[in-house]
């Protein structure tokens, strides 16, 4: 107030200095008065529309630093949630890892059985195969003894003797190329 009072006074003191009559320095003074009242309330208006402009833009700034806020948080949701899918991605990978080595362990147990059996079924086959070559010697030796066999006949034994152990000759081959294996 003290500013439209100074205002006022200056604005009349300069308005006195005319040649006019005081009737119209009164309502001029009044007029400038009046004037410089609306200029005050326009003033006032435009500061208080300023006021309202930066409770405007502190509000407006508040909600966007509550927006970046929340972004961040939906980002680190996000990031977390990205984690999480690659440590369960990390999981199943090692899982299958294990099955892949439990099959493979698998594997070379059911592979080294199945080398036990060949090594038996070849050892098996030798035994069988010296079972018969006793078998032909005791026919050999049982036919010439009784004299009851003929050149013919003691031929076809030799024979079947020398085929047997040419037999057992291969079947230790591959057994030792079985027990090299294991």
């Amino acid at each position: 107030m003290n500013k439209l009072a100074v205002v006022a006074m200056i604005a009349l003191f300069s308005l006195g200095k005319s040649y006019a009559q005081e009737t119209e320095q009164v309502k001029d003074s009044i007029i400038v008065v009046k004037d410089m009242i609306k200029e005050q309330e326009d003033l006032k208006q435009i500061e208080q529309a300023k006021v309202e402009a930066a409770a405007a833009k502190a509000e407006q700034k508040a909600a966007e630093k509550e927006q970046k806020a929340k972004e961040k948080e939906q980002k680190a949701a996000e990031k977390e949630q990205k984690a999480k899918e690659k440590e369960q991605k990390k999981i199943a990978k090692e899982q299958k890892q294990a099955e892949k080595e439990q099959k493979k362990v698998e594997k070379e147990a059911e592979k080294a059985e199945k080398l036990k059996d060949q090594i038996a079924d070849k050892i098996q086959d030798i035994q069988k195969s010296e079972d018969k070559i006793a078998k032909y010697d005791m026919k050999l030796a049982e036919g010439q003894r009784k004299g009851k066999l003929s050149p013919v006949d003691i031929g076809k034994l030799n024979d079947k003797i020398s085929k047997e152990n040419i037999k057992i000759l291969k079947e230790s081959e591959k057994l030792r190329k079985l027990e090299r294996k294991q």
